[in-house]
């Protein structure tokens, strides 16, 4: 037996209409492919007239796909209980893989007895005639046409042959004429999409606002259950977030992280080719843990400057057949629209941290030439004072304080230009902004600076950076001004989820107790709180009469959230 459709027509009578109804049928057909109806109810209507036009009890058209498998099956006849009860319709095997195979008119006197038959899968009509007939248009196979079981159990005959391959070949008009509209419309929808993102790019959307009408107009295009933009997240190096979505529940989704390694983008990214992904894969498990069931999927990478920056995920609904390759072709160009939306907002914040870098160098100029330099005169204005026979005693000692408090805050304004002035930081990490730090700090002091740093370590959140910078700073900053060093050295380590910095100089040294100095003075506590906000810890070792001081800073990186 063989699997054959699973529709009937249901028809009356027990011989087929005589020759001038089949002619009125024809006709009827004819008048069909001039109709308002949708292109999938005129083929029931077709396969309903076929069954009618041969006095058929079943009928069905199977559309192929470009890759000659079946993609779609319209039937006819069987209630929607019995259609249920069948299961999924057919993969194109036993009689119906031969009609792919062999597209030519077949007929059979009983389906059971043809050698190529599988047999009928459970809750299957039994069926025994059988015609089956090629939809062909401009010069391809585009389906078939198939009618089982003739009323009065007769056989089809060479003119059911001939009527049922006239209204194959109006199918096959009808398949034209869906395939060239459906052409049509995604190409409306693609100019549109692309007139939207390119008006809000001109415009000065939100990179989110961009993204999002990308995601949606991909959704539009391929009649997907679901699209969304994946882009590596920048706190979490190594990590995918997603950036965008549309589709049902991708509010569950959007801004979700990514598992670490087994998902489709990965597999995209590092490879750096689109591919298609079958329902129920692995990759897609974290999407159905978040509450969003899809089927198959496309993923395509989104290439900026020869790297790939993320993915675009298009994803169908459970039921729906698998993507081919010419679907990849279809939204490719939204790939490459998403990957210019990218483009565009990494220039956008190039040229936004360019100014912003512009204007802390203008700051920090002006704070040099002027507070910083009245600042440092009135320190030495103040020295001289005191210095003066007929100041002495409490007068001498305050105007001390005073000099004392000048240079203090001198110095923690040269820091504050130092800090607007380090465009290194942002570019180039910690490590790079630490070295550039001891280079200008050796001009200034005449120490000699050593630095020990690792480089090529992942990034840590800017804020961590930038903090620990300011202790570095603060701490190279208390050596020029107490320590009486030769030698500084400046270090910074990443193990694992921790990364430490250190500061140590062969001064003086100073009394401490339990890691911290007895004199705790404005700047270690500025230091220790700085540290504590930022979720770490700092520490000091010194002590009178020992070879210098060393100043530890610790912090552990948060876990990644998901």
């Amino acid at each position: 037996m063989g699997e054959v459709p699973t529709t009937a027509a249901v028809a009356q009578g027990s011989t087929a209409p005589p020759a001038p109804d089949r002619a009125a049928l024809l006709l009827e057909a004819g008048v069909l492919l001039a109709s308002d109806l949708s292109p999938r109810r005129v083929l029931e209507r077709l396969v309903e007239l076929a069954a009618r036009v041969t006095g058929a009890r079943y009928g069905a058209f199977g559309v192929l796909g470009e890759d000659g498998r079946l993609v779609d099956f319209i039937p006819h006849g069987l209630t929607p209980e019995e259609v249920r009860a069948i299961g999924p319709p057919p993969q194109g095997r036993g009689i119906l893989g031969l009609l792919v195979e062999r597209p030519e008119p077949l007929r059979l006197a009983r389906i059971s007895d043809h050698p190529g038959a599988h047999g009928f899968p459970a809750g299957h009509p039994p069926m025994t005639t059988f015609l089956g007939v090629p939809v062909r248009g401009r010069g391809a196979v585009l389906g078939n046409l198939y009618l089982t079981d003739k009323e009065g159990g007769a056989e089809f005959d060479a003119a059911d042959e001939a009527a049922v391959s006239t209204l194959a070949a109006l199918a096959g008009a009808m398949v034209v004429n869906a395939r060239a509209y459906r052409a049509l419309e995604q190409r409306e929808t693609w100019l549109r999409a692309l007139q939207q993102t390119t008006d809000a790019m001109l415009q000065g959307a939100s990179v989110q606002g961009l993204l999002r009408a990308i995601v949606r107009a991909a959704r539009e295009l391929t009649d997907a259950e679901l699209a969304c933009v994946v882009l590596a997240d920048r706190d979490h190096p190594g990590r995918l977030r997603v950036a965008a979505v549309a589709g049902p529940r991708g509010h569950r989704i959007e801004h979700l992280m990514l598992p670490e390694r087994g998902t489709a983008s990965l597999a995209v990214i590092r490879a750096g080719r689109a591919r298609l992904v079958a329902a129920g894969s692995r990759q897609l498990a974290w999407l159905g843990e978040a509450g969003v069931t899809v089927g198959p999927a496309m993923v395509l990478p989104l290439t900026v400057d020869r790297e790939v920056a993320g993915t675009l995920l298009i994803a169908g609904g459970p039921d729906r057949q698998p993507f081919r390759h010419a679907d990849l072709s279809l939204v490719d160009s939204f790939a490459s629209q998403a990957a210019l939306v990218i483009d565009h907002v990494r220039l956008q914040e190039t040229l936004q941290r360019l100014a912003v870098m512009e204007e802390r160098r203008r700051i920090a100029r002006d704070l040099h030439d002027e507070p910083v330099q009245a600042l440092i005169y009135l320190a030495r204005r103040l020295e001289r004072v005191a210095a003066e026979p007929e100041v002495a005693g409490v007068a001498a000692a305050q105007l001390g304080e005073v000099r004392d408090l000048a240079v203090a805050v001198a110095d923690g304004l040269r820091q504050l230009t130092e800090g607007l002035r380090s465009e290194v930081l942002e570019d180039s990490g910690l490590p790079a902004a630490l070295g550039e730090l001891g280079r200008r700090f050796q001009e200034r002091s005449g120490l000699v600076v050593r630095t020990v740093l690792e480089e090529g370590a992942a990034r840590w959140p800017l804020e961590v950076e930038k903090g620990w910078l300011r202790i570095a700073q603060e701490a190279l900053s208390n050596v020029e001004r107490h320590a009486r060093a030769g030698r500084v050295e400046i270090g910074l380590r990443q193990r694992g989820d921790r990364l430490l910095l250190w500061v140590r100089d062969d001064g003086v040294g100073f009394p401490v107790r339990a890691g911290r100095p007895l004199k705790e003075g404005l700047g270690f506590l500025g230091m220790r709180e700085r540290a504590a906000l930022l979720g770490g810890a700092l520490r000091v070792c010194s002590g009178t009469g020992l070879a210098g001081s060393l100043i530890l800073a610790r912090v552990r990186r948060a876990p990644a959230a998901s």
